[in-house]
């Protein structure tokens, strides 16, 4: 059994796993949890496991003793637990709605919110940039895409903080289900109050016109829109100014490029903030490499290592922000690939370019290698970043 998941793994998981795609690509690894997984490193076979019908994401068809991560409860596990023509109809209701022409004017909006942010850092010449911008930004997008009243803005805030910050005994996210619970109720509520033009107040209004989403589909909408992807773009945003702060000659590219999506998927596939996609369940027995996985038990497809693969990515370990485009598969891949990717590269090019626009000689408050990083297993991004603005 390869252990590898120790408590440097999230800051520098490089070398563990070119060795582990060097020894064979598949191996048989314990989770910081103690069951057993699978874990899948080499680009050709994460992207096939990806698309693979026989490796669902429902936990129903886990069995053994391999890791589960947990259950969620009803309604919030119905993008996972759906029948695959239900699940492409709800992931049709979220694209359409995260569509670049559905957010092309919100497109323009962003720059000025994220410029808000940054005006009130003006006054202090160190910050720490996790706790006053990464963690508080996606929550205040979220508050103007959907529609969220103040209440739930400021609800949504605070779970983030306490999951995402600092703290002697963070809680893990399965720990806050009754608090992520109350905060979708509150939300809809406040939609059908107001029946506002937002994606919120349109998907409420669909639901009340015609039950398309369910009320347990709406709810597992509301789930991954406010908490699934809000991790990926914390360790994004952090991770991608401690990476720009230590290579002047890569924040160039980026501050003189007009292809800032491009840079940001380079981004992505450099730090893969997500380091394992959501787990697998084998429905049948099935061979990845040389390994053969028995029905029922866990599979994890390794995004980082597939983003560092050399078969795919010359100089994999090197930040190219000039890089061609390419097929990293930082945000997932297929038919749960994360819904809100175009949302993450908007940001994360707005906020990068605002930031070093304002202030182009900001430098770490720290020396790099005292950064501390979260230590989860399947993201990874700097616990805090403090810097001095210039």
């Amino acid at each position: 059994m390869t252990e590898i998941f120790g408590p440097g793994f999230a800051a520098d998981p490089w070398p563990t796993l070119r060795r582990l795609r060097d020894e064979g690509g598949v191996h048989r690894v314990r989770t910081p949890d103690g069951p057993p997984a699978w874990l899948v490193t080499r680009y050709a076979e994460v992207r096939a496991g990806l698309l693979d019908d026989r490796l669902p994401v429902d936990i129903r068809r886990a069995d053994g003793e391999d890791y589960r991560g947990f259950a969620l409860p009803r309604p919030l596990d119905t993008l996972v637990t759906a029948e695959p023509a239900d699940h492409a109809r709800l992931r049709r209701i979220v694209t359409n709605e995260l569509s670049p022409q559905r957010l092309a004017d919100w497109t323009r909006i962003a720059p000025d919110l994220v410029d808000s942010f940054l005006r009130e850092l003006d006054s202090d010449t160190e910050v720490e940039l996790v706790a006053r911008l990464a963690v508080p930004l996606p929550a205040a997008v979220l508050g103007e895409l959907l529609g969220l009243g103040e209440a739930e803005r400021e609800s949504l805030l605070g779970w983030a903080e306490s999951t995402l910050l600092p703290s002697a005994d963070p809680p893990r996210a399965r720990d806050t289900l009754t608090t992520m619970l109350a905060i979708i109720g509150a939300t809809t509520e406040h939609a059908r109050a107001t029946r506002g033009d937002t994606l919120l107040g349109r998907l409420v209004t669909a639901h009340d016109e015609t039950g398309s989403p369910s009320a347990d589909e709406l709810a597992g909408l509301l789930f991954y829109l406010l908490f699934v992807w809000y991790e990926v773009l914390v360790d994004l945003v952090a991770g991608s100014v401690l990476t720009l702060l230590g290579r002047p000659d890569q924040l160039h590219i980026l501050r003189t490029t007009a292809e800032k999506h491009a840079a940001v998927d380079e981004l992505l596939r450099y730090l893969s903030p997500q380091v394992l996609a959501g787990p697998r369940f084998a429905t049948a027995d099935l061979t990845i490499g040389d390994q053969t996985i028995r029905a029922g038990q866990t599979v994890l497809l390794c995004l980082a290592s597939a983003n560092h693969d050399p078969e795919i990515f010359g100089r994999p370990d090197e930040l190219d922000l000039a890089r061609a485009p390419h097929a990293q598969l930082g945000l997932g891949y297929g038919a749960h690939a994360c819904l809100g990717n175009a949302l993450v590269r908007t940001l994360t090019s707005a906020v990068l370019d605002h930031l070093f626009t304002r202030w182009p000689a900001t430098r770490l408050a720290i020396d790099e290698r005292d950064v501390q990083w979260r230590s989860g297993f399947r993201h990874r991004g700097p616990l805090s970043l403090p810097v001095r603005l210039a």
